[in-house]
Order: C-alpha cells, then sequence, then structure tokens
C-alpha cells in the first residue's frame, strides 16, 4: 500500500483527498504547515507527495526546493495543486507535476497513480 503524504491546510479539502486516497488502497499522512512537509517526508519516506501551493503561513514552494535539494528525499514525487496556474514555477523548483483546481477525482487519481506506479 503506497503511502501519500498530503499538505493542505483547507480541512475539508484535505478530508476529501484523504478519503479519496484512502478508498484507493493508499496510506495518507497529512499535514497542513509548509514547515512540517520536510519532517513528515523525512520520518515517512511516501511514495508520492501532493502538496497544495498556497498553505496557512506561506507557499509550500521553499518546502519543495528543500526537498529537491535533499539525497534522502529527491527521488520522491511531488505533485502540487493550485487554484491560479503555478505550472512552471512548481516545475523550475522540482516538481514532477502540476494539476490546477478545480480538478476531477479520477483526473487527480490517474496523475498519482502515473507518478508512483515507476517506484512500486
Amino acid at each position: 500500500m503506497p503511502r501519500i503524504l498530503v499538505a493542505d491546510d483547507d480541512k475539508v479539502m484535505l478530508g476529501l483527498l484523504k478519503t479519496l486516497m484512502e478508498m484507493e488502497g493508499n496510506e495518507v499522512v497529512a499535514v497542513t504547515r509548509p514547515e512540517d512537509i520536510v519532517p513528515a517526508a523525512q520520518a515517512q519516506k511516501p511514495a508520492l507527495i501532493l502538496m497544495d501551493y498556497h498553505l496557512a503561513g506561506g507557499d509550500s514552494i521553499s518546502a519543495l526546493r528543500v526537498l529537491k535539494g535533499d539525497a534522502a528525499l529527491k527521488d520522491i514525487p511531488v505533485l502540487v495543486t493550485s487554484g491560479m496556474d503555478r505550472a512552471l514555477e512548481c516545475q523550475k523548483a522540482g516538481a514532477e507535476g502540476f494539476i490546477l483546481k478545480p480538478f476531477r477525482p479520477n483526473e487527480l487519481l490517474d496523475r498519482i497513480s502515473a507518478m508512483i506506479t515507476p517506484i512500486q
């Protein structure tokens, strides 16, 4: 069962994402603050990180840069979500994927499946 780290500060969205991921047989670890992303990734070693661009206290791009600069974490695929098109910025920071909100659940699951499958 793949472990997915989900970073989102919207409690409703976090609940929906957690339910959706668990229905697909994934284990979900959730964080709500950008400063919690890297420590959670170090502790949990997820198969994928799904993070919202805008989190309480700032954006998640600085955490993304730290992840991609860490030899032990850099190979974990990161999929960033946002209501604004930040795809180029996220790609430059090292994200393997970007998905614009609102997205359909199947669209998200397909992207996650494509990103996790090669490393299982």
